[in-house]
């Protein structure tokens, strides 16, 4: 019975994942250069992940047993989507972190690249709504009817410009530059779905597909300006973010994520790629880790799994780590000696808090 029990156990997935210390490696093994143009130097700068692992019943009392690893239902990570919409966020997530780690560190070493919005790309759709039967996450929408889109506020200026029930042709393409479609999309309105009574009642937006769902009151308010309205236009996007054209660079680069997903190494390539172009050493001969996320702008993001990933940087031997404000607490309580934490919330912050331990910032790599 015990062995029967045990075999079930192994094939019962359970709706949890583990979050466990992955790996702190070097960035700078991922990145590619012209040799004419790169450097090699004391220092590192490492990339560090986590591992994501989908429990079975009998993996449970292993992890829960681990001090160093995380449980956490699938809900509170994947929310209302599937683990392919998941795995689609993840992809766009490291794709973006290494455009935006490209063009600061370009601009930081102090050459010119045009930078462009060009799209509103669809981060994150809600089932069952009217975008879900014709657009899916990872599209760039760029127009609607005659106006085009080049951002996320331009789609949502055009979306509420019209009423709930009015069709729209909408051109997009599949990220990151698929053949251009044009699907036409009734407008619904947002609504609200209350679950429970009383005090314990929440209210969720939905957007169910125009006439269905009258069950649940319109929502008054518009989720975009906060100003009361008859009926706020959506089509289901819970998700809305600026799809940027990056011109000509000045050389080729190659960045590679090794199957690692999400946003979390844009810093840590951002400072890679710059270690990587600079003649002097970026970091003073250290080994420096970080995580974050990286915009456009040079502004770092938070990021999950801090805890597991301070181990696994103390583990490789790290002297100083960067993390976004945010997580500084969970990476203090977990760096034990001889790892120092810096909370950082800009590029710039980063490069001078280096240039305090030796490290070298050229105004011009070129």
């Amino acid at each position: 019975m015990i062995a029967a029990a045990a075999i079930i156990a192994s094939l019962i997935s359970i709706p949890y994942y583990a979050i466990t210390p992955g790996t702190a490696q070097s960035v700078e093994q991922l990145i590619v250069v012209p040799a004419s143009h790169g450097h090699e130097h004391k220092g590192q700068v490492l990339l560090v992940d986590v591992e994501l692992v989908p429990l079975r019943a009998i993996e449970w009392p292993w992890f829960a047993l681990q001090s160093n690893d995380q449980i956490v239902g699938s809900g509170a990570l994947l929310g209302t989507e599937s683990a392919a919409q998941y795995q689609t966020e993840g992809e766009i997530d490291m794709s973006d972190a290494q455009q935006a780690a490209t063009v600061v560190a370009l601009h930081k070493l102090g050459y010119k690249l045009k930078v462009s919005p060009s799209g509103a790309l669809l981060y994150a759709l809600q089932p069952d709504s009217p975008a879900s039967q014709s657009l899916a996450v990872g599209e760039v929408v760029t127009g609607v009817d005659d106006h085009s889109v080049d951002s996320a506020v331009a789609l949502g200026t055009q979306l509420q410009s019209h009423l709930p029930g009015q069709t729209v042709t909408m051109s997009a393409y599949v990220y990151p530059a698929g053949k251009t479609k044009q699907v036409a999309v009734r407008l619904s309105a947002w609504r609200l779905q209350i679950v429970g009574k009383g005090k314990k009642a929440q209210a969720t937006l939905v957007c169910p597909p125009y006439g269905t769902d009258l069950r649940y009151p319109i929502d008054r308010v518009s989720p975009d300006t906060g100003k009361k309205v008859t009926a706020a236009p959506c089509i289901g996007a819970l998700d809305v973010e600026t799809n940027y054209r990056v011109g000509k660079l000045p050389f080729r680069i190659d960045l590679s994520s090794e199957g690692i997903i999400g946003p979390s190494a844009g810093l840590a390539f951002t400072l890679g790629l710059m270690q990587r172009l600079d003649p002097y050493d970026l970091t003073g001969r250290l080994k420096v880790a970080a995580t974050g996320t990286m915009s456009i702008s040079g502004q770092i993001g938070d990021v999950g799994g801090v805890a597991q990933k301070t181990i696994a940087v103390r583990a490789a031997g790290a002297k100083i780590f960067f993390v976004p404000p945010q997580e500084y607490k969970v990476a203090l309580a977990h760096s034990g000696n001889g790892l120092k934490i810096y909370p950082v919330s800009s590029i710039g912050q980063v490069l001078t808090i280096l240039e305090r331990y030796g490290g070298r910032v050229p105004t011009s790599a070129k």
